[in-house]
């Protein structure tokens, strides 16, 4: 019998350790995420472990670039959940097309790809070509909640 693209999403995860996380609800009144002719977003993903935001405060000040880049990753494997949760699994997903990530910084702080790579590296490692994606690194001072990281995503999916 042949794996599905969900199971080897999830061995491969598992190799690392990791495993998806079940989704927590939105903070707020909105949907955690959203399906369009072909199109996903998700709404807002954070850092966290055990439907907790773990890793807060800004990079450069409170978090290293190590632990920043480890916020990065967590905010990523919640959205793989959301995703798995979206679309019933990874099989409809055609791949990430843009990936948004809001780094909260210390004043003169200027490494923010290098700490998006922790997302980047983990959709890649998961995803393989389908986790390839547009991305940018936006500096902001503070994030809801303290949050050191917070990710958009934009997904194409079969329908």
């Amino acid at each position: 019998m042949t794996a599905t693209f969900t199971d080897q999403v999830l061995a491969r995860l598992h190799a690392r350790g990791l495993a998806l996380p079940v989704p927590t609800p939105p903070a707020g009144l909105y949907d955690p995420y959203r399906l369009d002719r072909g199109t996903g977003y998700l709404s807002a993903q954070l850092p966290s472990r055990d439907g907790k935001y773990v890793l807060l405060g800004r990079v450069g000040a409170e978090l290293s670039v190590a632990q920043g880049r480890e916020a990065a990753q967590l905010a990523a494997l919640s959205a793989l959940g959301r995703i798995h949760q979206a679309l019933g699994g990874f099989e409809r997903l055609r791949g990430l097309l843009r990936v948004d990530g809001f780094v909260a910084s210390a004043d003169g702080f200027l490494d923010q790809p290098e700490v998006m790579d922790g997302a980047s590296e983990l959709f890649a490692h998961a995803l393989e070509a389908r986790g390839r994606h547009a991305r940018t690194a936006f500096v902001v001072p503070r994030l809801p909640k303290d949050n050191s990281i917070e990710l958009m995503i934009t997904f194409a999916y079969d329908e």
